[in-house]
Formats: C-alpha cells, sequence, structure tokens
C-alpha cells in the first residue's frame, strides 16, 4: 500500500506540472525514479516471505538470532524500516547536484513554528530559503531565511533541487512546476 500510495504521488505532481507547462519529458522520470523502488519492494516482500514460512526448528532459530542480533544495528535497523514503510529509497540526481537531490526531505520545523511536512499537505512544493518566487507562489510555498542552501522539496516529500544560485533554482521551478 505504502509503495502504491508513493506511486500516486510521485505521478500526480508531475502531470499537474506538465499540464502547468512544464516540459513533457518530465513524466519520464517516473520511470527511473519508481521501477526501481517497485523491484526492491517485490525482492524484499519475497523474502520477508520466504523467511517467515522457515519450517524447521533450526531455520527458525537462525532466524530469530539473526533478525535479532542484524536489527539491533541502527544503520541496518534504519536502512530495513526505510524499506519496509517505502519512504527509505531515494532517486537519481542530476550530475552535479547538490547531494540531497533526490533524498526524502527530513521533516522539521521552521522558525515560524510551521512543520515542512505540514506545509506539504496542501500539494505544494516547499522553497526552505529567502528566495522570492512570486511567479509561482500559487504552487510554491516559501519558509524564508534558512541555514544551509535553499532547498526546494517537491510535493511528493522528495528534494528536487538544491542550491545557491536564483538563476538556477528559476530554471529548476520551470522545469519542475511548470511556468510562472
Amino acid at each position: 500500500m505504502n509503495t502504491g500510495m508513493q506511486d500516486a504521488a510521485n505521478l500526480s505532481w508531475k502531470l499537474a506540472a506538465v499540464l502547468r507547462g512544464a516540459p513533457e519529458a518530465l513524466l519520464d522520470s517516473y520511470q527511473s525514479e519508481r521501477h526501481p523502488v517497485g523491484r526492491a519492494v517485490l525482492r524484499s516482500s519475497g523474502a520477508i516471505i520466504r523467511a517467515a514460512m522457515i519450517r524447521s526448528s533450526l531455520g527458525r532459530a537462525v532466524r530469530g538470532f539473526l533478525g535479532d542480533h542484524v536489527l539491533s544495528v541502527p544503520r541496518i535497523r534504519e536502512k530495513v524500516t526505510g524499506q519496509l514503510t517505502g519512504i527509505g529509497y531515494h532517486y537519481p540526481a542530476p550530475s552535479g547536484a547538490h547531494p540531497s537531490v533526490g533524498t526524502r526531505a527530513q521533516d522539521r520545523t521552521f522558525a515560524d513554528g510551521t512543520r515542512l511536512y505540514e506545509a506539504l499537505r496542501g500539494q505544494h512544493f516547499v522553497l526552505t530559503g529567502a528566495e522570492d518566487v512570486t511567479p509561482w507562489s500559487d504552487r510554491v510555498r516559501t519558509t524564508g531565511p534558512t541555514d544551509g542552501p535553499m532547498t526546494l522539496v517537491r510535493p511528493d516529500g522528495y528534494v528536487g533541487w538544491a542550491g545557491t544560485d536564483p538563476g538556477d533554482l528559476r530554471e529548476t521551478l520551470t522545469a519542475l512546476v511548470g511556468k510562472p
């Protein structure tokens, strides 16, 4: 179910953006972003079912021992949790992009007390930073000044762009959000 909801969230904002003037090529990114996730979910679901179906007492004991010990390692536990919930995946980023592009944005509280995930509820993009995006104000919410680079979070919760160059931001807005 989580995978299907993420699929829908990914495709819906892209369809809306193309209808508002974003390049049609944006729709092609659905395949490159979501197909690997679907493949990974099928693979991990199969492994979970095979592990759950172990019949021998030795196999169950090994499964229990490994599960207890492997999942006690925080990094492994976080990865497994991210895969099971469907939000632990990242998307390929363009060459030269900021390292956060394509990753799931972490929820955070802004200076005005609002949280990122609350701002995303209206299916808007959220720009963390002080840049003026008035031509896109019907589709992009801004949070004001922040530490670090400006970050454009897509409606599906993934970072679509991060940087400091206002010109690059405007190009990205046209490509991801649509024409002003």
